[in-house]
This record gives C-alpha cells, sequence and structure tokens, in this order.
C-alpha cells in the first residue's frame, strides 16, 4: 500500500514475513505477491452480515443479543475503523478494526471477528491472532488513544440442527487476550530491515512457493 510517499506495512504482510522472508521483500518492493489459490468467500461475507448486525445496534448503544453481557464497556460510537501510524519518513503501519469497545474510563479495546469451521472451543489460539491484538492496540495508542491493553476474539461457529428452516444456529465463543505493542514495534523493526537490506533476502526453506519455483528452475 502507497500512501503520502511511504511503504505501508500491515498485519497481513507482516505475517508474509513471518512465512518467508523473500516472499515478503517481493510483495512489498516488487508487487509480487503469493498466488492465492482457491479461496472461500463465504468469510468474508460472513464479516459484513455481523459487521451491519453489531452497526444496528450501535445506533441505540446496546450489544447485539450474541454477545449481550459477554463483553464489557459498550460499541464505540461513532466506530473508528482505520489505524495509521507513521514510522518514519519512508515507512508507515496500517489496520482496520472489526469492532471497538469504551469502557467507563473511555479506554479502547479491539475486538476481532472469526468465523470458525470448527469447535474454537477446543483449540488453541493461532499465534497469528494473537499478533493481531498486538497489532491493534499498537496502532490504537500510537494515536493518542487510551486503550485497556487487552483485546477480544469473537468466534462464530455454525451449530448442528435439525430446525435450519426456524434460523441457522450459531455457537458465539469469546476469547480475551493481553496485547503487547512492543511485538509489533519490533515486527516492524524486523520488516524494515529486511526491505533495507542488501538485495533479496534469502527464503524460507520451508517455503511451498519458493520450493515451487526452485524446482522448477531445476527442472528447466
Amino acid at each position: 500500500m502507497s500512501k503520502d510517499g511511504r511503504v505501508w506495512l500491515s498485519h497481513t504482510s507482516l505475517e508474509v514475513l513471518q512465512r518467508c522472508p523473500r516472499c515478503f521483500w517481493l510483495q512489498v518492493r516488487k508487487g509480487i505477491r503469493q498466488p492465492e489459490g482457491i479461496v472461500s468467500r463465504l468469510a468474508n461475507r460472513f464479516d459484513v452480515v455481523v459487521k451491519n448486525y453489531f452497526d444496528n445496534y450501535r445506533i441505540d448503544g446496546k450489544f447485539p443479543p450474541m454477545v449481550d453481557g459477554k463483553l464489557p464497556g459498550i460499541l464505540q460510537n461513532p466506530f473508528v475503523e482505520k489505524y495509521f501510524v507513521r514510522i518514519n519518513e519512508k515507512y508507515g503501519f496500517y489496520g482496520k478494526l472489526d469492532e471497538c469497545l469504551v469502557d467507563e474510563e473511555k479506554r479502547l479495546t479491539p475486538v476481532d471477528f472469526k468465523t470458525s469451521s470448527s469447535d474454537p472451543r477446543e483449540k488453541e489460539t493461532l499465534d497469528a491472532y494473537k499478533t493481531q491484538i498486538d497489532d491493534y492496540v499498537f496502532l490504537i495508542s500510537q494515536n493518542g488513544k487510551k486503550v485497556t491493553g487487552e483485546g477480544y476474539l469473537v468466534y462464530f461457529y455454525p451449530d448442528v440442527s435439525v430446525e435450519l428452516h426456524n434460523g441457522f444456529p450459531m455457537i458465539i465463543h469469546i476469547q480475551k487476550l493481553l496485547g503487547n505493542p512492543d511485538n509489533t514495534r519490533k515486527r516492524i523493526e524486523n520488516a524494515i530491515k529486511v526491505l533495507e537490506g542488501n538485495g533479496v533476502p534469502d527464503s524460507n526453506p520451508e517455503c511451498v512457493f519458493c520450493k515451487y519455483i526452485d524446482l522448477r528452475k531445476v527442472e528447466e
């Protein structure tokens, strides 16, 4: 992403760096992205539906019944979705929240929606979800806002029912995580170091995309 002459990094791009430095460098420096492959868009559509659901209750200062009594504070109103942080003259970091809570002290807590295909109550939290909360806390605090230092993941998991004609049942699982903005600072510093290095960095030996290219070169 280019904005005001800076290279703008994001949680998504830093996750690419975590998987493979070479793929990250090619994406940011050359605009060459990893092939996406076949991906279901259902989760994206579900995010739109859930956000609209929350927005309808925000107007009245209430929580939607699906999460009422399960989250602290109130829904932020008006909701600030996008945040930008200028790291230096060359780089910036940005992100987009799904939702945000406000407590009695006007402190903010980010919320991220997750559509799950398996029961989230029986799974460990992915590292990418943890760093996402780190990043949100970093973005909000760097914009001069007070934060609680926490974040919530709200999982939506379709339940089994023989009466789908009466409505699609959903299991709502909510998880609180502590956010550490220092982790985000370190990840950004590492990303800039990779981008400012001499030439294309080495790939992750386990990167399937780089492996494919290397094998094609051998075959040719």
